[in-house]
């Protein structure tokens, strides 16, 4: 399941006074990552999807984007736990490295949090693999947008991908292969230069 940036109007999620900040993703996130996708998918992952995939150490990497409070929010608020914004996984196989989830809250999009977990997931997929895929809804051209910049390109349509997830059903395939070349390095450099301007 995948989504995409997009736009904000929730001051909470400002860059200004807020960073993102990944991390791996463990049981404890589960509640408030299905609560984002809750409100992104008719038909979202099941806790046991997510159990059997966070168990799957050796192939599997998932990660979580926190809303780091700045000094001022942190005193006014105590101890409270950062804020999930997003999340994402890879699933590494044989020589390609696939992208299972890529999810932004709906308050959050347009903030750059797709694109660093993007980001992390890709760096860590050039350990693994030659080449990185994934399914995007065939209707959603932001996420389509967002996986060119990282150098994917569409290589083929599932129809059907995502019937029984209550979303349009078409799936676009994109793929990046030479994942591990010095040029694909270079684009990936570009990218976290960029995000750190923002």
């Amino acid at each position: 399941m995948l989504t995409s940036p997009g736009t904000a109007d929730d001051p909470s999620c400002s860059p200004v006074i807020r960073d993102h900040m990944l991390a791996p993703m463990t049981s404890d996130h589960l509640p408030a990552v299905m609560g984002i996708d809750a409100l992104c998918y008719p038909i979202p992952w099941p806790k046991k999807a997510y159990e059997s995939e966070l168990a799957r150490t050796e192939d599997r990497l998932y990660l979580v984007a926190r809303l780091q409070r700045s000094p001022a929010e942190a005193g006014a608020q105590g101890l409270d736990p950062p804020r999930i914004a997003g999340h994402g996984g890879v699933a590494f196989e044989a020589d390609e490295a696939h992208i299972t989830t890529l999810t932004v809250a709906p308050e959050c999009r347009g903030q750059g949090v797709g694109a660093r977990l993007l980001l992390a997931l890709t760096l860590a997929a050039r350990r693994h693999a030659t080449s990185l895929a994934l399914e995007v809804a065939a209707d959603n051209p932001a996420a389509q947008s967002l996986y060119r910049r990282f150098g994917l390109a569409p290589v083929g349509i599932q129809r059907g991908y995502y019937a029984d997830m209550g979303t349009s059903p078409d799936a676009v395939v994109m793929r990046a292969d030479n994942i591990h070349h010095p040029d694909y390095a270079d684009r990936l450099v570009k990218i976290a230069v960029e995000l750190d301007c923002q």
